[in-house]
């Protein structure tokens, strides 16, 4: 669905890969399939912007991010579309894709891959809760 149609009003699930955040995306399903509302699956990329649009310019490893949320989507049957958003940090990319797709709420791990992060919160997802202006679900 990338770059056919924009969805808006929609939950946002955000991956990193890892297993909370694959988690948190399974939970991100589940709700979208109960609220009757599309889902927007997404994972930050860090460093320069990638010039040539489309999944199918990503890396192998953010190409399996999405795959994961593409797929537990299509096992509910709930509309999806995917972002690979590229930006200087985490929390930037959750926030623009956040506005850009006006999610009704922002479904999250508490922490990602990192393990230099605070003890109870991850912080990128500090940095979101701090700056969001809508609901953030965060998985432990």
């Amino acid at each position: 669905m990338d770059g056919v149609h924009q969805l808006t009003d929609v939950i946002q699930v955000c991956t990193d890969g890892s297993a909370l955040s694959e988690k948190g995306v399974e939970t991100a399903v589940r709700l979208a399939k109960a609220l009757g509302l599309p889902l927007v699956g997404m994972t930050s990329v860090m460093g320069k912007p990638n010039l040539i649009h489309g999944l199918e310019h990503e890396d192998a490893a953010t190409r399996e991010r999405l795959a994961f949320v593409q797929e537990a989507a299509k096992r509910e049957g709930v509309p999806v579309q995917l972002v690979a958003e590229h930006c200087a940090s985490p929390a930037e990319g959750i926030l623009a894709v956040a506005h850009r797709y006006d999610a009704r709420f922002v479904v999250m791990a508490s922490r990602g891959l990192s393990s230099l992060g605070s003890l109870l919160l991850g912080s990128e997802t500090q940095k979101v809760l701090a700056q969001i202006d809508r609901p953030v679900l965060v998985i432990r």
